[in-house]
């Protein structure tokens, strides 16, 4: 018995007649025909009565369809938790937050890995993130808060604080501090897929004209050509290899100080022994050089 003849089986009680299967499956009628002879042949029982041009499952045929439709799905599961073990033996998986633990996390793990695979996506919330992890979704993620679980190990990253870029001549460039109610309806650039920094300037900017950018490229274009204000941290200011014209002011809110914490399962806790003490001697010069290379 093959598991092609189970799916045969299934698409003829789906599409209810034989001619209307064989049409489905790309072979033709008298083909299908003898395929299923030979799965009644193999399980020594008929499946189907057979009338004058007409043939219907019976009872044995309706059970069949159900064990069948079973273990397709099981061999579906199969081969798709197969190809996601193997996967996961060359690939290491980041869920973030944001961007700059990700940054930070690619260049650690080429350094210490550099024979794996790195993928990442950034989602904004915690909860999505901790239950991928959980799910084998990710290897790694990063979140806002830290997190106690016992099968979770939760270490500390870094602190990344916002501020906002002008030109030297904009009128908020000789302020020494701004909050985010002095900024609120400003036009203001604003990149988009920055995860968590995105959510609070959109809630936090409800007045302002805010122009949102996918693309990095143009959106590093439009602030060099531009006197429109945007945003910056601490981190992407240390990534620059040349100092831009730009003033850079600090934000006071506490919304605007975000501490990231990097969370793994148990089980990689050897594996990932040394990734604290590469995370805390990152060069962010670096990662920005690593970013280019791979685009």
């Amino acid at each position: 018995m093959e598991l092609y003849q189970l799916e045969q089986l299934v698409a003829i009680a789906e599409a209810k007649t034989i001619s209307k299967a064989a049409e489905k499956l790309l072979i033709s009628q008298p083909a299908l025909t003898r395929s299923i002879q030979k799965l009644e042949e193999e399980l020594d029982l008929k499946l189907f009565d057979r009338k004058k041009n007409k043939v219907t499952l019976n009872d044995n045929g309706a059970l069949a369809v159900q064990y069948a439709r079973e273990v397709l799905g099981n061999a579906s599961e199969m081969v798709m938790k197969l190809q996601a073990y193997d996967k996961s033996k060359h690939t290491i998986r980041i869920g973030s937050c944001a961007p700059a633990p990700v940054w930070g996390l690619n260049y650690s793990f080429k350094i210490l890995f550099p024979e794996m695979k790195l993928e990442n996506e950034i989602h904004a919330q915690d909860e999505a993130l901790t239950e991928g992890l959980k799910k084998d979704q990710y290897t790694i993620v990063v979140v806002m808060r830290p997190i106690n679980d016992k099968q979770l190990i939760c270490e500390k990253m870094f602190t990344e604080e916002l501020y906002l870029s002008v030109p030297p001549a904009h009128p908020l460039a000789m302020a020494k501090a701004i909050s985010f109610d002095d900024l609120n309806g400003e036009s203001v650039l604003l990149l988009s897929r920055i995860g968590f920094w995105n959510e609070l300037c959109l809630n936090k900017l409800p007045d302002s004209h805010l122009l949102i950018q996918d693309d990095a490229s143009i959106f590093n274009e439009l602030t060099k050509a531009s006197a429109l204000p945007c945003f910056s941290t601490n981190i992407t200011i240390q990534r620059l290899t040349h100092q831009e014209n730009r003033v850079y002011v600090p934000i006071t809110d506490d919304e605007a100080r975000l501490t990231y914490y990097m969370v793994y399962q148990k089980k990689d806790k050897a594996r990932f022994s040394a990734l604290k003490y590469a995370v805390d001697h990152i060069d962010w010069p670096e990662t920005l050089s690593e970013y280019y290379a791979s685009r």
